[in-house]
């Protein structure tokens, strides 16, 4: 994405996604925060192993492009499918 930043999508385990499937976008590099001001919880959830768990819901194409579909917090399930509330709007 950007020069000196990694990014990945990964499922609720941790494990990298395939091309073109949704999961939690997290980034690392030199230039992410180190932390929420006095806001040690927050920080230690959202920065683990290195990695800023942005708490965006993305994929990544095969060109290495990321698309963000959604957050993490809004994502509605029902009748056993993800519905997105960015599709919603969209649609």
């Amino acid at each position: 994405p950007l020069p000196g930043v990694e990014a990945k999508i990964i499922d609720e385990k941790g494990r990298e996604m395939p091309f073109g499937e949704i999961g939690e976008l997290i980034a690392r590099g030199s230039n992410i925060m180190q932390g929420y001001f006095n806001r040690e919880e927050e920080t230690l959830s959202a920065l683990q192993g290195g990695w800023l768990h942005t708490g965006d819901l993305a994929y990544q194409d095969q060109d290495g492009f990321f698309f963000i579909v959604g957050r993490k917090k809004e994502l509605i399930i029902n009748a056993g499918f993800n519905v997105y509330p960015r599709e919603v709007e969209l649609a």
